[in-house]
């Protein structure tokens, strides 16, 4: 499985700005080269207390031998929809087992590693995601009644093997996976992540790596912004019958090349301007692919009536008198704004080509789409009149339920007309009676991403550079994203109308994906957990116990993440073993993942079986700090002590720092002789 990494160097960077990009090292780590054996201290690295996360609903560890995997494990698809899930766990095991683990179908007889699926398999009423995991010392087990519930049983899974398990290059380890039972399933449906690419750019491959991160904590919905004022993301064909004549060729050749650049008084908003670009249908259609094949559903949003500046800046013909804003003298189109300013924009309710042009993009976009949702925005159409804002938004959700998707908004929307039982209305801000009234009177069904416990990029620490202040009155930190209840966060509606909860990620200061995950883990995270866990069962401390696991493995896998100083991230130590011929230096190898902590936070200690003992630095290939949090890649100590006679030596590397339980990883050099001695009479 690949896991895309993007570098950057910050130790050659100009101080100010490597301050400022802070908020983008890409966390992949880097171990020792492939054709190096490795060992690990396997009780230093199995997961503390069964550190998963999101919770699941009943586990049981059973005082029994774990189940070992070897070698020549076989991962075993039972039923049509099995083989799918197996080779996504297959794909996560290979790179850092080195195992080869065939798929295979049931003519092969039994395996070690079962993924069944099939009706009858999940707890009852819970077929849709729900699955059950075993694991004793002969095999795992993993059942469901569909292909995304045998997903989230391989996420569940994965946490449970060491992290070294998302390494990308191979480490050789006894992986051992702890005897337990586990019945699990969502308590919401809708566990969603959004991603504004619309004032910054994200390029095909990001959106992948994204979309990893995401998806090993149960994230399964995709809502991707595709259009706002700064920007506009998403080919759209010219239809065969187009009455005004509009080239939409121009939604990306014009407004495909413009993004965020500065807020109204100049000032770079972000480390660099906005990224421009926009995906093709080949590359949409490949976004969904891969989302899907991780059980994520992708919601597109066409942003309408207002957030409409960047269509208004490529197609002349929507510049009609009751568009806003309004046409220069001599102007075909408005001017691009990359400021972060809002409602200034908006279609023209009286105009024919407005529904022309919506009804042709909606039908372009729904016939993409193979999910059931279209989002058509709705939000902070301040300029539209109230009439205007009921007439278009009236007609816009009828087209949507017309084409055959259930229409989503913003919650502005929900004083509108909306399709009886079909319409979906995704809170964020204000009065919520409305949003009841649209439940209790037309049906509709809520997804909840209240700005002050779902949105980024607020300021998680108040010492963070970029991000805003506004929905939290000051940081929105992880405990504000765990510490809510969607069940009752809207009055008077019964929770079965909650189809879950949604984290926004928008676009004004972020650009690139390790920037993005920088903003999203671990607050994502949390909303994952909230999405997923039972109320009764969640805890806020040992929601940030479970989680202080979570970090090395993240480092691990090379996605980025902010150490902040509420959880209490465990330090983990991995071993290198070697051969060298006696007289070489040994350049004995560990990895050390500390989350949260510099170089010279750590105090690193070998102890060889023969009681030499060396003090050895620690080094990073890059790490920076936002005053007091540090951020890095993985760490590395190495020895080069130097053996003279042949034999076989162990080392134990302990790692301290001042408020972390201490780490050990054992490794083992090999000493051969400096000259092979030659056989009896052949000469020399």
């Amino acid at each position: 499985m690949t896991r895309p990494r993007n570098r950057l160097a910050l130790t050659a960077l100009p101080a100010a700005l490597a301050v400022a990009l802070l908020a983008s090292p890409a966390a992949g780590v880097q171990l020792p080269t492939p054709y190096t054996a490795m060992s690990v201290d396997i009780a230093a690295a199995a997961p503390a207390n069964l550190a998963l996360v999101p919770k699941p609903v009943a586990v049981e560890q059973h005082d029994a031998p774990p189940f070992t995997l070897h070698r020549n494990t076989r991962v075993l698809a039972i039923g049509d929809d099995a083989a799918a899930p197996a080779q996504y766990l297959a794909g996560i095991l290979r790179p850092s087992t080195g195992y080869a683990l065939p798929v295979v179908n049931e003519g092969w007889g039994p395996a070690p590693i079962i993924i069944e699926v099939g009706p009858g398999h999940a707890p009852n009423g819970h077929e849709a995601e729900g699955y059950t995991l075993s694991v004793d010392a002969e095999r795992i087990r993993i059942a469901a009644d569909t292909p995304n519930g045998a997903l989230n049983g391989v996420q569940t899974l994965r946490q449970l093997f060491p992290q070294w398990v998302e390494s990308d290059t191979v480490v050789e380890a006894e992986w051992t996976v702890p005897a337990v039972s586990i019945t699990d399933y969502p308590r919401f449906a809708h566990r969603g992540m959004m991603l504004d690419v619309a004032r910054s750019f994200y390029p095909m491959d990001e959106v992948k790596a994204y979309i990893d991160g995401a998806a090993q904590f149960k994230i399964n919905r995709l809502h991707l912004h595709l259009s706002d004022d700064q920007g506009w993301r998403i080919a759209i064909d010219n239809p065969a019958d187009n009455p005004s004549g509009i080239d939409y060729g121009l939604l990306t050749g014009v407004s495909g090349a413009t993004a965020m650049t500065y807020n109204g008084n100049g000032q770079l908003m972000g480390t660099e301007l906005g990224v421009t670009g926009y995906y093709t249908k080949a590359d949409y259609a490949e976004i969904i692919r891969y989302a899907g094949e991780r059980g994520m559903t992708v919601i597109p949003e066409i942003d309408l009536p207002g957030h409409t500046n960047a269509a208004l800046h490529a197609i002349p013909q929507l510049n009609t008198p009751g568009a806003w804003p309004k046409l220069q003298p001599g102007q075909p189109t408005v001017p691009h704004n990359g400021t972060g300013a809002v409602g200034y924009s908006s279609l023209d309710a009286n105009s024919a080509v407005t529904y022309e042009f919506v009804t042709h993009v909606l039908a372009e976009i729904a016939k993409m789409t193979p999910g059931p949702y279209l989002h058509i925005g709705g939000d902070e159409a301040h300029v539209t009149s109230r009439a205007d804002y009921l007439t278009m938004v009236n007609a816009f959700t009828r087209t949507v339920a017309g084409l055959g998707k259930t229409v989503v908004g913003w919650n502005e929307y929900a004083t509108t007309d909306l399709p009886q039982d079909n319409a979906v209305v995704q809170f964020w801000n204000g009065n919520r009676t409305a949003t009841a009234d649209a439940v209790n009177n037309r049906g509709a069904k809520v997804i909840l991403s209240p700005a002050s416990n779902t949105y980024l990029p607020q300021k998680q620490d108040p010492r963070q550079p970029q991000g805003g202040t506004w929905a939290c009155g000051g940081v929105c930190g992880l405990d504000r994203h765990y510490n809510w209840n969607p069940g009752t966060y809207i009055p008077n509606i019964d929770e079965s109308r909650v189809l879950g909860v949604e984290t926004a990620l928008w676009g004004e200061f972020i650009r690139h994906v390790e920037q993005a995950q920088y903003y999203s883990f671990p607050r994502l995270i949390a909303n994952a957990e909230v999405g997923w866990t039972p109320q009764a069962q969640r805890d806020y401390a040992d929601f940030t116990t479970r989680l202080s696991e979570v970090g090395g493995r993240l480092t691990v896998e090379g996605t980025n993440f902010f150490p902040t100083v509420n959880v209490p991230w465990r330090m983990r130590v991995l071993g290198a073993s070697s051969t060298v011929r006696a007289g070489e230096p040994t350049a004995a190898t560990w990895t050390i993942t500390a989350p949260g902590l510099a170089s010279a936070d750590l105090s690193a200690t070998i102890t060889w079986s023969d009681g030499v003992q060396e003090q050895v630095p620690v080094t990073t290939a890059r790490e920076g700090s936002i005053p007091g949090m540090w951020i890095n890649d993985a760490f590395t100590a190495t020895s080069g002590r130097t053996f003279t006679r042949p034999g076989s030596h162990t080392a134990t590397l302990s790692v301290r720092a001042a408020g972390r339980a201490p780490a050990e990883g054992s490794l083992t050099v090999t000493v051969y002789a400096a000259q092979p001695l030659l056989p009896a009479g052949s000469g020399a």
